[in-house]
């Protein structure tokens, strides 16, 4: 993730694919891949993004990547490498953002930097996804409200098929009038991110006091116009023990769908002070609780960055409310940046392309890290020996940023096969 005005964060860059003319394919330097790239042609995009917002997905709204709203678009349209054709793109239009969270994976900033992707690279952008979807956009940030185009954008998206969703952070900005028009340009549904039940917990959290009012206000201005929004809650340290505290509030706050996050080691979240993650015993503990409540949770309720969530139900003899594996990245989901590098998902720090260079559809069907990742027998280590490699596959991103290899160990699983080669 480029921090603002800077290169990219750990040197990775997106010079992966060559510019838009050339028809050579050059990879990620300095990658290790499990195989040689191979070409394959695109195929039709489906016929729609299918269905109501149920809730039940994977993405990435501002501070984090995962949180979007609606659930995953219809149809079971595969890629020729048998991967999944894009569900899901969160795209963060700006790294602008008005608060200043401490586990921010955008590392986000006051003010809008240079060279992030103008209206008419949005445009083009949202009719490439098109080509391997269509599927849910999610227009993230960073604050997306402080791009004065996103109507523009989210009419675009409309247009080439997409379902189109905004991730905001408190709403602020969210007036009755901005409501109206992005209704009236296809905007379908907003996330908000919620970290603690009081407004004590989460200004202090945000960094700005008047965060939870303001947030509050927005819901009420929603529920006005018959719009859907979601909650988003990262779990951590220091709410973990109010997790049914917040659930309860959610309910009464009317959201469509509550989902849980879990940190990943990545932008400001690398160096945790308020939002340390949890050990590895807790989450386990966190996400036995929410199995165990999930069905009569009063709302829909989806775990994001825990793909062991799976391998849980399935010891508790609970259905898995999830189609296909834990982690979605680069499979069925992809984020892309505010200067147009494509990742598996936000939290993914790995650029393998960017958009400017080599149309999206393209780098979502070759990239090598990505027909990597929707192979669960590349894994390796105990992820590859586990039995629930398919329904659960480890956090990839996890990985990287501990391991540096996406395709080794998830190393928050407790799962014994994941113990055995540690």
């Amino acid at each position: 993730m480029s921090r603002c005005g800077a290169g990219p964060r750990g040197g990775h860059t997106g010079g992966g694919f060559p510019s838009r003319p050339t028809r050579g394919r050059k990879w990620a330097a300095g990658v290790r891949m499990a195989h040689p790239p191979r070409t394959h042609p695109g195929g039709r995009p489906s016929s729609h993004p299918g269905g109501q917002s149920d809730g039940r997905h994977d993405g990435q709204p501002a501070s984090h990547p995962g949180g979007h709203p609606g659930g995953h678009p219809g149809g079971d349209g595969l890629l020729p490498d048998g991967g999944r054709r894009l569900q899901l793109l969160a795209w963060e239009t700006t790294q602008a953002c008005t608060l200043a969270c401490p586990h921010c994976r955008a590392d986000a900033c006051p003010s809008r930097p240079a060279g992030e992707l103008t209206t008419d690279e949005g445009r083009r952008l949202l009719a490439e996804a098109a080509r391997v979807g269509p599927g849910i956009i999610i227009l993230s940030g960073g604050e997306p409200l402080l791009r004065d185009d996103l109507e523009d954008l989210a009419v675009a998206g409309t247009a080439a098929g997409h379902t189109v969703v905004v991730a905001t952070n408190d709403g602020l900005l969210l007036t009755r009038e901005r409501i109206a028009s992005l209704q009236r340009a296809g905007v379908r549904r907003y996330s908000f991110s919620v970290h603690f039940p009081d407004e004590e917990g989460q200004d202090e959290f945000t960094a700005r006091p008047g965060t939870m009012r303001a947030t509050r206000e927005a819901f009420a201005r929603l529920r006005e116009a018959g719009v859907g929004f979601q909650i988003n809650t990262t779990v951590m340290r220091g709410n973990a023990e109010r997790l049914e505290e917040i659930r309860r509030l959610v309910v009464d706050l009317g959201a469509a769908a509550w989902h849980l996050f879990f940190v990943v080691p990545t932008g400001r979240a690398s160096t945790p002070p308020r939002s340390a993650p949890l050990t590895d015993a807790e989450i386990e503990k966190v996400l036995r609780w929410a199995a165990g409540i999930e069905a009569s949770a009063g709302l829909p309720m989806k775990v994001t960055c825990a793909p062991q969530y799976a391998r849980i139900k399935a010891e508790m003899g609970l259905k898995n409310t999830q189609r296909g594996r834990g982690c979605m990245a680069g499979d069925g989901f992809a984020f892309v940046s505010s200067m147009g590098e494509v990742k598996p998902c936000g939290y993914f720090d790995l650029s393998v392309g960017n958009v400017r260079q080599t149309p999206f559809d393209v780098i979502y069907r070759e990239a090598p890290v990505f027909r990597d990742l929707r192979q669960p027998d590349r894994l390796e280590g105990g992820c590859g020996a586990c039995a629930f490699r398919k329904v659960c596959g480890g956090c990839r991103a996890r990985s990287l940023a501990v391991s540096g290899h996406y395709l080794g160990d998830d190393p928050h699983c407790t799962y014994p096969a994941s113990q055995q080669k540690k």
